[in-house]
């Protein structure tokens, strides 16, 4: 698997490691490198060429519309939980996607002196790349680095930040891009409350 360097809003640097490959994965949503920063995964092709970039999948796998389905279920469901280590309430019908998608997902498992290796297993479809992915997030879960992987609350955001701050309490993707957009909002809002008439 190739590690993500992938770029970030404001200037972040991408989550660690392995858990920057899935970060990038969650991002797919929003291509920062066209103009409308659309949808990265329009169809199968797409998915395809993605998970080989990134050495998920071989480059000759053909993949159809049900493994993209399955794919965006599996992103989705995972996006809910980045919103939820934000303090959003937690999307219970993307996580039960997320859940379905998954399911039969294969991971080759290597042991080695540094800890256990998870790759792709060989079998047809999404399935291995999906496997891949998921193990990111169960290492992630086991030594708590998966917290500090979250989804910006700003508005048309969604963004998912991996939050270096010393106690985890970073909130938006970008200060400077959504947190300051959040501040003039809630500014405004103020200004034209104190001067409506009563």
């Amino acid at each position: 698997m190739r590690l993500s360097d992938d770029p970030q809003p404001g200037g972040r640097p991408p989550a660690p490691a392995e858990l920057g490959l899935l970060q990038a994965f969650l991002n797919t949503r929003w291509d920062l490198g066209t103009p409308d920063h659309a949808e990265s995964l329009t169809d199968p092709a797409a998915l395809r060429d993605w998970l080989a970039v990134r050495g998920l999948s071989p480059a000759s796998r053909e993949l159809s519309g049900p493994d993209l389905e399955r794919a965006l279920a599996v992103r989705e469901g995972l996006r809910a939980l980045a919103f939820a280590n934000n303090g959003h309430e937690l999307d219970r019908s993307a996580v039960a996607s997320l859940d379905r998608a998954s399911a039969g997902a294969a991971v080759g498992i290597r042991i080695e002196p540094g800890g256990p290796r998870f790759d792709p297993a060989e079998a047809p479809g999404v399935g291995p790349a999906l496997g891949a992915l998921l193990a990111i997030v169960a290492r992630a879960m086991l030594d708590g680095s998966w917290t500090r992987l979250k989804a910006c609350p700003g508005r048309d955001c969604g963004w998912v930040f991996y939050d270096v701050s010393r106690n985890g309490s970073s909130r938006w993707c970008s200060m400077s891009v959504c947190g300051d957009r959040q501040k003039s909002r809630a500014y405004y809002r103020r200004r034209v409350v104190l001067r409506s008439p009563r």
